[in-house]
């Protein structure tokens, strides 16, 4: 990546239209099921080609050019399921979305987050303290927009550019605002305090979707909610139900479908507050929650997302990944699912031993799962 991304642009696009014309690139969601994916998230990707994530963040077309080289690879070096297209989408960071809330998230060059924890609710609970936002100007939406604009330009049209929709739940933006510790306090000493902000944050990103579908004639708000702190003991069963549950509610009321309910922890304790989203198609298996539990809980028709942790996927032997495989197929016979390597990333010296193990774990799964 020496020339600069303008020079390299052109072509690029090229080398990618033509490598999703291909037969083997055509077929990658043609297989059977159950699917099997990899990913890898922005701290592999960086890792992987040796870049400064803010750089990405920062350059619309150094974004492009490293977009486009991430789904040359993939196509190149995975043999999963994974369907790869043309499409991008505009990015200013993680978490760009606190910003409407007078956050600010900074990242580290590896691209991991860094966001603000002193936002003055966080030392008042005083809902006055948070400012309604503007979509036009608020937070990080200028420079969205801008880039959203510039790629435009950059692909000429060739390849789809997508924006970047509010997708981050109330609890998420609670715990950043207020601190973990004493928004669980909150909802001991001043429940209604923690009522009210989830509230307002709720109103905060309808009102965002709102603008939104008028700025680009959207009419379908199908979403998804991402809550990373649903994940018991840090929260309890009684907190999802009594303060979670009637704002995902309205949110499910408000965009008609929740395609999916993401966090970062073990949701078992409270799938049966989950399932009264009755849009909700499908749930996570997370290495956090238990895939017999969740298979007990969640009726025959939900579909389930079975993700397999990074370091397991790495470092497992052939047997370790044959009997963890052998075991999901054998509880999930009779489901619809899928299985991924989530997240990966460097665990060994040469990031490449990483990318080949990788390759020979969807080998391997393949064995398992569709032999």
């Amino acid at each position: 990546m020496t020339a600069t991304p303008e020079a390299v642009l052109p072509g690029l696009l090229d080398e990618l239209l033509a490598a999703l014309e291909t037969p083997a690139a055509q077929a990658r969601t043609q297989g059977p099921d159950p699917k099997i994916s990899v990913y890898l998230e922005n701290l592999g990707w960086a890792q992987l080609f040796g870049y400064d994530m803010n750089r990405f963040y920062d350059e619309p077309a150094f974004q492009l050019e490293i977009d486009l080289r991430q789904k040359l690879y993939h196509l190149r070096t995975f043999a999963d399921d994974n369907p790869v297209g043309p499409g991008i989408e505009a990015t200013v960071g993680m978490y760009w979305d606190f910003t409407l809330l007078g956050m600010q998230v900074r990242h580290q060059p590896d691209g991991v987050p860094l966001i603000q924890d002193d936002h003055p609710l966080t030392r008042e609970p005083d809902l006055r303290l948070l400012p309604r936002h503007d979509f036009a100007s608020s937070g990080e939406m200028p420079r969205l927009l801008r880039h959203y604009e510039q790629l435009k330009q950059l692909t000429e049209d060739r390849l789809p550019v997508g924006f970047p929709t509010w997708q981050r739940g109330p609890l998420d933006m609670a715990v950043q605002l207020r601190g973990y510790v004493q928004l669980v306090a909150d909802m001991r000493e001043r429940p209604q305090f923690v009522h009210d902000l989830l509230r307002f944050l709720v109103e905060q990103r309808l009102r965002w979707w709102d603008a939104y579908g008028e700025r680009f004639g959207v009419t379908t708000r199908h979403a998804g909610i991402a809550d990373d702190w649903i994940n018991v003991p840090f929260i309890s069963p009684a907190i999802f139900r009594d303060f979670l549950l009637p704002r995902y509610l309205e949110l499910e009321e408000y965009h008609g479908v929740i395609w999916g309910l993401h966090s970062c922890g073990d949701q078992v304790p409270v799938h049966e507050y989950m399932l009264q989203l009755k849009t909700l198609g499908g749930f996570e298996v997370n290495p956090w929650t238990d895939l017999e539990a969740t298979l007990r809980n969640t009726p025959p028709d939900k579909f389930l997302g079975v993700s397999i942790k990074n370091v397991d996927v790495l470092l497992f032997s052939d047997e370790q990944i044959e009997q963890q495989l052998g075991r999901i197929r054998r509880l999930c016979t009779g489901r619809s699912y899928n299985v991924t390597a989530q997240a990966l990333q460097r665990v060994h010296d040469d990031i490449q031993e990483d990318m080949r193990r990788t390759q020979h774990w969807i080998e391997v799964a393949r064995r398992v799962l569709h032999g």
